[in-house]
C-alpha cells in the first residue's frame, strides 16, 4: 500500500557518524564494509585529544640565509652543559645552526648527507666521515676532524651507535662490530677497554649484514636485514652493559631494519621499519611475529608501495614527537609521510595512522619539545612543525568513510541521501566540499557548502588556541579552572547541505582544498530516504 500523501511521504533515516574515522585509515579493506570508525582517506590530518580528526600543523622554515643542496639530516648535539647545537647535513657539506648555518665540515670531504651522528661524552661523533672513514670528532668548537685513533682499530662504517659509554659500530665488512673504550672514541684495543663482536656466526636465518645497532631497555639490540640479535648483560653493570659479560639473550628470525634512520623510540619501546612494514620491538619479542605482523598492517600495501619506491633506504626517517604523540614514517621519494598517532592504541595492537601529502626529507625531535624537519624541494632550510601551512602553501584536508551498509535491516535496501549536517571546528572562512559516493563507484557527488570561520573566542580559553599554535595541542599549564575545551579563535559551526544520489551502499567524505587554517571533524549526519530491495 503506497504512503499517503499527507505524511510526506517516507521518513527520513538519520545515520550518524560520530567522530568519524576515530581508528584511522584503513586501505588494506577499502574495497569492502567497513564501519564508521575507519576511514580510507585521511590526508594532512592529526587526531586531537577527544579523537577528532583535524588538520595537522604546517612547516615554517626558521633559515634566513639557506645553504646549498638539500638537508638529508638532523641532529641535535646536547653538550654537558646543556646547551644545544643543530647539526645538519647534506651530500656536499655539514652545517652547525639553523637561521644562519655555518660549514663545520673542514677537510673532511663528504660525499653522503646520510650521516649516523651521535652523541658522546660531550662530543658529536659523525660515523664513517673520516679520513679512511674512521669517525669524525666534533668539540662544538671548530670543525668535524678525523679521531686521533690511540690504540688498536677504528671502526670503518657509518652504521652504529652510542651507548652504555661506548661507540660500538659496524666495520666495513658488515659483520664485525668494534667497541671502543669507555668515554674514549680514540681507543679500541682490548688491552684498553675496546674490543669486537664477530656477528658473522651469530645470525639465526643464515648470512646476514648489519643494518643498524641500538640500545632497548638495558639491553643492545643488533639488527640485520633479515634478523635480530638481543645481547644483555647477566651480571648487571653501573653502566647498564658490559662487553666482558654480555650473551646473547635472544634472537628473532625473519624481521630486520632497512635502515638505521628508519627507527625510533617511542612509548617506552623501540620502533622501526623492517621490509614487510612498521614493527615495534616489545611486539616482536612477545609475539615472535613474522613480518607480516606489524604496526602499519591497516595501510600495509599503501606504506610498502612507498617503502619499495625508495631507491635509497637510508634516506627513511622514523621521529617520535612525545609532545604531538606521534610517529612520523617519512618516504621522500614519494614525497609522502605516514603519520601513527600513539594516543590511542587499537584493538590489534596497532596505531591509528594517516597520511601526510608532504615531502619531507627528514625530521627531528628536540629537547625543547619542537619538531624540525627539512623539505625535499625547500633546499638547504630548517624547517619548524608549527602554523598552519608549508611555508606559507597551503594543503588539503581530506577524509572520507569505508563503505556503509548501515546494519543488517536497512543493508540490501537502497538509500536516498536528501540532506546532510555536519558539526566541525573552523577558525576562517572557507568552502567545504562533502561528497557521495554510492555502491562503489568513483564518481561523487559533490556538494560544495561554505562555512563562516571564526569572529573571536566563544567558549573560553580551549585545546584549539594554546600559544603553541595548532589544533588539539594545549599545554594543559595553560589552561586555568573551569575553563572550556574548545575556543580562541576557533568556532563550533553546525552546517546543513542538500543531499545527492542514492544507492545500496554509501561513502561519505569530508575535502577541504585550502586547509590554511584550524579545522576539527565532529559528527556527519545523513538523512536518507529508504527505497526498494536493492536488486
Amino acid at each position: 500500500m503506497p504512503t499517503q500523501r499527507a505524511h510526506g511521504g517516507a521518513p527520513l533515516i538519520p545515520i550518524n557518524l560520530t567522530t568519524p574515522g576515530i581508528a584511522g585509515l584503513n586501505t588494506e579493506a577499502e574495497a569492502t564494509l567497513l564501519g564508521p570508525e575507519w576511514a580510507t582517506q585521511l590526508s594532512n590530518v592529526v587526531f586531537d585529544s577527544a579523537g577528532r580528526a583535524a588538520t595537522r600543523k604546517g612547516f615554517a622554515t626558521g633559515t634566513a640565509t639557506p645553504v646549498a643542496g638539500v638537508l638529508k639530516r638532523l641532529h641535535e648535539f646536547i653538550k654537558a652543559d646543556a646547551s644545544v647545537e643543530v647539526i645538519s647535513s647534506t651530500d656536499a657539506d655539514i652545517f652547525t645552526g639553523v637561521a644562519t648555518p655555518s660549514s663545520i665540515e673542514g677537510t673532511l670531504g663528504i660525499t653522503e648527507g646520510n650521516i649516523k651522528f651521535v652523541n658522546f661524552n660531550n662530543k658529536c661523533i659523525a660515523l664513517g666521515t673520516g679520513t679512511s672513514s674512521n669517525p669524525s670528532v666534533y668539540t662544538g668548537a671548530g670543525n668535524f676532524a678525523t679521531v686521533t685513533v690511540a690504540t688498536g682499530t677504528a671502526p670503518t662504517s657509518g652504521i652504529g651507535t652510542a651507548a652504555f659509554g661506548r661507540l660500538w659500530v659496524v666495520d666495513s665488512d658488515g659483520f664485525t662490530i668494534r667497541y671502543s673504550a669507555l668515554l674514549d672514541e680514540t681507543k679500541w684495543h682490548v688491552d684498553d677497554g675496546g674490543g669486537t663482536i664477530d656477528m658473522s656466526m651469530i645470525w639465526s636465518d643464515g648470512q646476514d649484514i648489519v643494518t643498524a645497532i641500538s640500545s632497548f631497555g638495558g639491553d643492545l639490540v643488533v639488527f640485520g636485514r633479515k634478523s635480530i640479535v638481543i645481547w644483555t648483560d647477566g651480571q648487571g653493570s653501573s653502566i647498564g652493559l658490559s662487553p666482558n659479560n654480555i650473551y646473547i639473550a635472544d634472537t628473532i628470525a625473519s624481521v630486520g631494519a632497512v635502515s638505521q634512520f628508519a627507527m625510533t623510540h617511542a612509548l617506552g619501546d623501540l620502533w622501526f621499519i623492517g621490509p614487510a612494514g612498521l614493527h615495534s620491538m616489545s611486539r616482536v619479542l612477545q609475539d615472535k611475529t613474522t613480518p607480516t605482523m606489524n604496526m602499519s598492517r591497516n595501510v600495509q600495501s599503501k606504506f610498502l608501495g612507498y617503502l619499495d619506491a625508495e631507491t635509497d633506504l637510508d634516506d627513511l626517517t622514523l621521529t617520535y614527537s612525545p609532545r604531538e604523540e606521534f610517529v612520523l614514517a617519512t618516504f621522500p621519494t614519494s614525497g609522502k609521510t605516514m603519520c601513527f598517532d600513539t594516543r590511542l592504541q587499537l584493538q590489534d595492537g596497532t596505531f591509528r595512522a594517516s597520511e601526510w601529502t608532504v615531502g619531507l626529507q627528514t625530521t627531528v625531535y628536540l629537547i625543547d619539545r619542537s619538531m624540525r624537519a627539512s623539505l625535499t624541494d625547500t633546499v638547504g632550510e630548517v624547517m619548524t612543525y608549527t602554523g598552519q601551512n608549508d611555508n606559507a602553501e597551503s594543503f588539503s584536508f581530506s577524509y572520507e568513510s569505508g563503505w556503509l551498509d548501515l546494519g543488517q535491516e536497512l543493508s540490501g535496501l537502497l538509500k536516498y541521501v536528501k540532506k546532510l549536517t555536519s558539526f566541525v571546528f573552523v577558525g576562517s572562512d572557507t568552502t567545504l566540499n562533502f561528497t557521495l559516493k554510492y555502491d562503489f563507484q568513483s564518481n561523487p557527488k559533490t556538494i560544495p557548502t561554505a562555512v563562516v570561520g571564526s569572529i573571536g573566542a566563544q567558549f573560553n580559553l580551549s585545546e584549539f588556541s594554546d600559544s603553541a599554535g595548532g589544533i588539539g595541542y594545549a599545554d594543559p599549564a595553560n589552561i586555568a579552572s573551569g575553563e572550556s575545551e574548545f575556543s580562541g579563535g576557533v568556532s563550533l559551526r553546525a552546517i546543513s547541505a542538500p543531499g545527492k544520489g542514492g544507492g545500496q551502499y554509501i561513502k561519505v567524505g569530508v575535502h577541504l582544498d585550502n586547509a590554511k587554517g584550524t579545522f576539527a571533524l565532529q559528527h556527519i549526519n545523513l538523512f536518507a530516504k529508504i527505497g526498494r530491495i536493492a536488486t
